[in-house]
């Protein structure tokens, strides 16, 4: 039987290549078929070689900082966290080399004797051996496979193949005449999987001993090297036994290699191998420190969906995000809602981690936007046998009715249209409008309490009266105006219509009253936009966003960063005027000296001006209140999501309001939080807004035309006050 020509035709390449260089061997032998080439040509093997090949590394973690230089997560998919060579310490290096390739620094990128060994294995059996591969070319191999994102791609990097090891071949003898042999020892240690999750040499000196690179000693540094090779067989987690057995493979190779002396080398082969894990860097949001899995959750859904940087490029390029949460912020939101039950003389356990209630505070710059904490009675968590724990971010979604929150929206448009401060609808309870109706019925409305006759506007809101605000709805004739300004504010993010285009289309008095779900991050963000005199921001969890090289993350597709900061303000959505005039009424509110107040309790009692909003659903089923300065504002909102039964009083009994625990908590928070910032008074009112423009002083709910439904409240709302 006649032997077949290729296995002596493979002994000629593998000899070029050996002494002639890989390309010289494809030019002598253009076609070589089987074992693995599949009769491709040498010369279309070189032309597949990118001249492009990125020897960077890939996938490396992401770290987000808090606004005082913590880390609150990070985000990856391999735990790599790249270092230079002289950080690597003075024997892992020695390790690598003594084992991996001892000829490293004598070679052009291919160990000539290595590779004519391993060729004459593969022959002889069919296939490719992984002996024989030097440093370079298996930076290279792993460069490719790690970057390979299709399945194509990846079975391509790992085929075991000719073709492929001649590819790898002819990029490593290119790589070597571009990069010093420290600067690819320095990639090579920085990429290769060292096992449990570790990448690269300092993810694993942390990962099983809990130093840094340069703290190893010998015997680690040998374990370590040692591991590269299989990193599931060798893994000394799982198999202690295995991974001795190669450490001292590499200490001997150390000392043949001369990198150590017989003695030291039997002096570590005799250590055991004692592991001391190191913590890898968190990545669950349920890991955040200071109660900051909410912050955190919330700004991932940030960076996905609002910014649309796609979650690889979160997770492999190790970027630097800097984010406006302020650790003691939030730790004060938090224990500001635990204790606020203690504060008011009741159960600890109301609105406790355990409770079914939920109470939750969101506290933002009000000049900027940035979300500074984000705080529920709850931690972030995805366990559903702790009650104590969800994932649901309660303080970012809409959750049930604000109440008397929204008696700001009606008066400011009020403002706008020029009625003045002491404008007086005679709108006395109980009030039926005269303009809106309820489910084609008369729309009557009642107070949660008792007041004057003909109270002004300035007094009916910080009061909160129900039926001046309905009286002031049919002065302005429509609903349209009102939800407009509820839309500039941000009461509602942008593109989302569906709540107002329903109480425009309804036309639904019952809206200045509250009863509709809310969102209070949103309603941080409209009551942030008077604080901020007529300037709206959006709500933003990041200040900077940089790549691995510090500069700014670049969208490839709009070549511009994902991220400005400053460009998510917008001016004058309502007058400043009309911002200053009712930050000065909604301080009568809090501040002390103002009868018929509803949120006292909020005052911090250091002089700082504290302006703010109390509000109650129908039936006490939930309450708020939002309170600010000219620098911070924080909303509260409290319901229980099983049911509707009435929120607890500050007193003994249910049937609470905004101004009770909402403001209490509120008030145990910030006294804290305001300690950051100077005493900033507001702006006084503009004189003009305070006059007004019309020259009636009564209800001009008569002359009104068209017709409304209040649909939404029942026929007599009465509830949403307070």
């Amino acid at each position: 039987m006649t032997q077949s020509p290729k296995p002596l035709a493979l002994v000629k390449l593998v000899v070029a290549i050996a002494c002639g260089g890989v390309v010289v061997a494809l030019m002598l032998f253009p076609a070589v078929g089987g074992a693995g080439l599949a009769t491709k040509s040498g010369a279309t093997v070189v032309a597949d070689v990118s001249a492009n090949f990125d020897a960077q590394t890939p996938s490396t973690v992401s770290t987000v900082l808090a606004a005082d230089g913590s880390v609150l997560t990070s985000y990856y998919n391999q735990y790599r966290t790249p270092i230079p060579l002289a950080q690597m310490g003075k024997w892992v290096p020695k390790a690598i080399v003594a084992i991996e390739d001892r000829r490293f620094y004598q070679h052009g990128g291919i160990d000539t004797a290595g590779t004519l060994r391993a060729g004459l294995q593969d022959i002889m059996t069919g296939g490719v051996s992984q002996g024989g591969s030097t440093i370079t070319q298996q930076l290279v191999k792993n460069t490719l496979l790690y970057q390979a994102k299709t399945p194509a791609e990846q079975k391509a990097a790992t085929a075991d193949t000719i073709a492929r090891k001649l590819k790898e071949a002819k990029i490593a003898i290119e790589l070597e005449k571009k990069l010093s042999k420290d600067q690819i020892l320095e990639k090579y240690l920085n990429l290769m999987n060292m096992g449990a999750g570790a990448y690269g040499v300092r993810a694993a000196a942390i990962t099983y001993f809990g130093v840094e690179p340069a703290q190893l000693t010998l015997d680690q540094a040998a374990l370590l090297a040692g591991i590269v090779q299989n990193p599931t067989k060798f893994d000394p987690f799982n198999n202690p036994k295995a991974a001795k057995v190669r450490r001292d493979t590499v200490l001997a190779a150390m000392a043949k290699n001369g990198d150590v002396s017989e003695q030291d080398a039997d002096d570590a082969m005799k250590k055991p191998i004692v592991l001391n894990p190191g913590s890898k860097p968190a990545r669950s949001c349920s890991e955040a420190p200071s109660n900051g899995g909410f912050f955190c959750d919330y700004l991932w859904t940030y960076l996905t969906k609002t910014l649309g940087i796609p979650d690889t490029v979160l997770k492999e390029q190790g970027l630097t995000i800097k984010t406006s949460f302020q650790p003691s912020f939030q730790e004060s939101a938090t224990n500001g809602i635990l204790g606020a039950s203690s504060a008011l003389g009741r159960n600890s356990s109301i609105f406790g981690l355990d409770d079914q209630r939920l109470a939750m505070m969101d506290v933002l710059d009000a000049t900027n936007g940035q979300v500074l904490a984000l705080a529920v009675n709850r931690r972030f968590g995805n366990n559903a046998n702790d009650p104590s724990q969800t994932s649901v971010n309660y303080p970012t979604v809409p959750g049930e009715g604000a109440g008397s929150t929204y008696k700001l929206f009606t008066a400011v448009t009020g403002l706008e249209e020029g009625v003045g401060t002491n404008f007086v609808t005679g709108a006395n309870a109980p009030y039926t409008s005269k303009k809106f109706k309820n489910n084609g019925k008369p729309y009557v409305v009642n107070n949660a309490g008792k007041y004057g006759d003909n109270l002004p506007l300035w007094k009916a809101l910080y009061q909160s009266e129900n039926t001046y605000f309905v009286g002031l709805e049919d002065q302005i004739g429509n609903m349209d105006p009102i939800v407009n300004t509820a839309t500039a504010m941000g009461l509602w993010a942008p593109g989302d219509t569906t709540i107002a285009n329903q109480v425009k289309s309804q036309q639904q008095a019952s809206f200045t009253l509250g009863p509709g779900s809310a969102n209070p991050l949103r309603l941080a963000v409209a009551y942030a936009t008077s604080a901020n005199r007529g300037t709206r921001c959006e709500p933003v969890p990041v200040t900077d966003i940089l790549g691995p090289d510090g500069q700014p993350l670049v969208n490839p597709k709009t070549k511009k960063p994902y991220f400005t900061p400053g460009t998510n303000c917008t001016a004058d959505v309502i007058p400043s005027g009309v911002a200053d005039t009712i930050n000065n009424i909604l301080q009568k509110d809090v501040m002390p000296g103002n009868p018929g107040q509803t949120a006292a309790r909020a005052y911090t009692g250091d002089g700082r001006q504290i302006a703010g909003k109390s509000g109650t659903a129908q039936g006490n089923a939930s309450y708020t209140f939002v309170g600010f300065t000219p620098q911070v504002v924080a909303s509260v909102m409290a319901y229980n999501p099983a049911n509707n039964d009435p929120l607890p009083s500050p007193g003994a009994g249910e049937e609470g309001f905004g101004g009770g625990y909402p403001a209490e908590m509120w008030h145990l928070a910030m006294q804290n939080i305001l300690n950051s910032y100077p005493k900033v008074d507001f702006p006084p009112p503009d004189p003009q807004v305070e006059a007004g423009t019309s020259a009636t002083n009564s209800s001009g709910g008569n002359n009104s035309n068209g017709s409304g439904n209040s649909s939404g409240s029942s026929a007599s709302s009465g509830n949403n006050g307070n």
